[in-house]
């Protein structure tokens, strides 16, 4: 049964005291600290974005030539860093694409996370295929606008459908590993796949 779960732990706490907009800034740092995931000058799409801390962070590693594109459906009216765009846009409207697009200025992504989640009812039959729908919503956009040679950072939630996207970004991808990072909720069945350079 996938839970909800209280605001208030080590890395809420954490992220406060850091000055970091959120907690979700840690499964990024994990994946960053083992792997280099994001690289200076980088551009970067974040999905689900709200409230902020994985964009906060990544402005800071893709650095001033960098760029971050954070598109939520959740308003971000406030100013993350100097090279983030906000885009309020659902990933499920068409004209999210084109909103990505010109944030990129006509140019491709070099890497794409999704941090995407659906307002979780606790029952499984219902969020399973709500979550799953968000999953290929990211891979249609990463197919479109993630250059040769990109890299990706999806959320799941643990299910027997995992094995098949995995197999799937096979298919496109050198490499595709299967991540919980330390910051996930210790009864989440949250799950990351990081595929990497894009065939």
């Amino acid at each position: 049964m996938l839970r909800k779960h209280p605001s208030k732990d080590y890395y809420t706490t954490l992220a406060r005291k850091l000055g970091l907009l959120s907690r979700a800034a840690f499964k990024l740092q994990y994946i960053q600290k083992r792997y280099g995931f994001l690289k200076p000058g980088d551009k970067v799409i974040i999905l689900g974005s709200a409230p902020g801390g994985m964009a906060q962070l990544a402005a800071r590693y893709v650095g001033p030539r960098g760029l971050v594109v954070a598109v939520d459906v959740k308003p971000q009216d406030f100013k993350i860093a100097d090279n983030v765009v906000s885009i309020i846009a659902d990933v499920f409207d068409p004209e999210a694409m084109g909103k990505i697009r010109e944030a990129l200025k006509g140019e491709l992504a070099d890497k794409l996370i999704s941090d995407l989640a659906p307002n979780l009812t606790g029952i499984r039959e219902v969020d399973m295929p709500r979550q799953l729908g968000l999953v290929e919503a990211a891979l249609r956009i990463a197919k479109e606008l993630v250059r040769k040679g990109g890299s990706l950072y999806i959320k799941l939630f643990e299910s027997p459908e995992v094995k098949s996207i995995e197999d799937r970004l096979r298919l496109s991808f050198q490499r595709v590993k299967r991540i919980v990072p330390t910051a996930t909720r210790k009864h989440s069945s949250e799950v990351f796949l990081l595929a990497l350079d894009k065939k």
